[in-house]
C-alpha cells in the first residue's frame, strides 16, 4: 500500500508535470501529430505508462486524437494565446538583465539595432558592483560590426539588411583586434548563428570582453541582444561560467523557452 502511494505521488510530482510540458512542446512542432509509438520513443516513456496521460489530456482537450495520431487540442491553443497576450518583453527583459548582473556580478545590458546609424543601442542596463567593471548604461551605443551585441543583432537579421549595412558602413579599427574585413565579419556571423552566442575579446575596447546572445519574441523574430561585459582578464578566468549564465538568461528571455 505504501509503495502504491509512493508511485502515485511521483506520478503527480514535478517529473510528471515536466513530461506533460515536454509533450506539449513536442507536439507544438508537429502539424501532422504523432502516434503513441512515436511519442513513446521520442520521450523515452513506455506506451503502457504514457497512455493514461494522453487520455487525460484528451479529456481536458489539451490534446486531440484522430486516426491514432495525437495533436494539440483547443485548450492548448487557448492557453498559449493567454500566455502570449500577457507576455511583456520589456518587463521580462528588465528583470533578467538585473538577475544576470546580480548572479554574475558583471555588467549586463540589452540592445536593439538602429540600422540607419549602424549602432546597437542599449535600452536596459545593470552595472557590476565590482570596482573594476565595464560601465553600462541605458542609451549607450556601440557599432554593430565591432560589438558583441551588435554582431548578434547582425547575425539574426535578414541577409539583405546586413549586406546593405556592410556596403555603407565605415569599418574602422577601434583596437588591434577589431574585425574590419567584410568577409571575416560574414564568417563570424555564420559562426554566431551556429553556436548561438558571440564572444568578443578586446575588439571594441582593448581591455574589455563581452558575451552576447539573441532574445527572440513569441513569433520567432529577434527582439534584441542580451550582453554581459567584463574586464578582459576576468572574462578569460571565468569564461565558461559567464557564458553558461548568459546563454541560460537568453533562453529564459526568449518567448517559448
Amino acid at each position: 500500500m505504501q509503495q502504491a502511494k509512493s508511485e502515485e505521488t511521483r506520478a503527480r510530482g514535478p517529473k510528471a508535470i515536466t513530461r506533460v510540458l515536454d509533450l506539449l512542446a513536442l507536439l507544438a512542432g508537429k502539424q501532422d501529430g504523432m502516434s503513441l509509438a512515436e511519442l513513446s520513443v521520442v520521450m523515452t516513456v513506455p506506451k503502457s505508462t504514457f497512455i493514461d496521460t494522453l487520455r487525460g489530456l484528451c479529456d481536458m482537450h489539451y490534446l486531440s486524437c484522430q486516426e491514432g495520431r495525437y495533436r494539440l487540442g483547443p485548450a492548448a491553443y487557448h492557453f498559449a494565446s493567454r500566455i502570449v497576450r500577457h507576455w511583456s518583453a520589456p518587463e521580462l527583459i528588465r528583470a533578467l538583465v538585473k538577475q544576470l548582473a546580480s548572479e554574475t556580478r558583471e555588467s549586463v545590458g540589452f540592445a536593439i539595432a538602429d540600422w540607419e546609424i549602424g549602432q546597437a543601442i542599449y535600452t536596459e542596463a545593470s552595472n557590476s558592483p565590482q570596482p573594476v567593471r565595464y560601465a553600462m548604461q541605458a542609451g549607450l551605443r556601440a557599432p554593430l560590426y565591432a560589438s558583441a551585441a551588435g554582431r548578434v543583432l547582425m547575425a539574426f537579421a535578414s541577409p539583405e539588411q546586413v549586406e546593405e549595412y556592410l556596403a555603407r558602413a565605415h569599418l574602422r579599427k577601434l583596437t588591434d583586434s577589431t574585425r574590419t574585413d567584410p568577409d571575416v565579419i560574414r564568417a563570424g556571423l555564420a559562426a554566431i548563428r551556429e553556436q548561438g552566442y558571440c564572444a568578443s575579446f578586446g575588439e571594441m575596447l582593448s581591455d574589455t570582453a563581452a558575451l552576447a546572445v539573441p532574445v527572440m519574441g513569441p513569433d520567432g523574430d529577434l527582439l534584441g541582444a542580451l550582453m554581459l561585459a567584463a574586464p578582459l582578464d576576468r572574462m578569460k578566468q571565468n569564461f565558461e561560467r559567464l557564458l553558461n549564465a548568459t546563454v541560460e538568461a537568453g533562453r529564459h528571455a526568449s518567448a517559448g523557452s
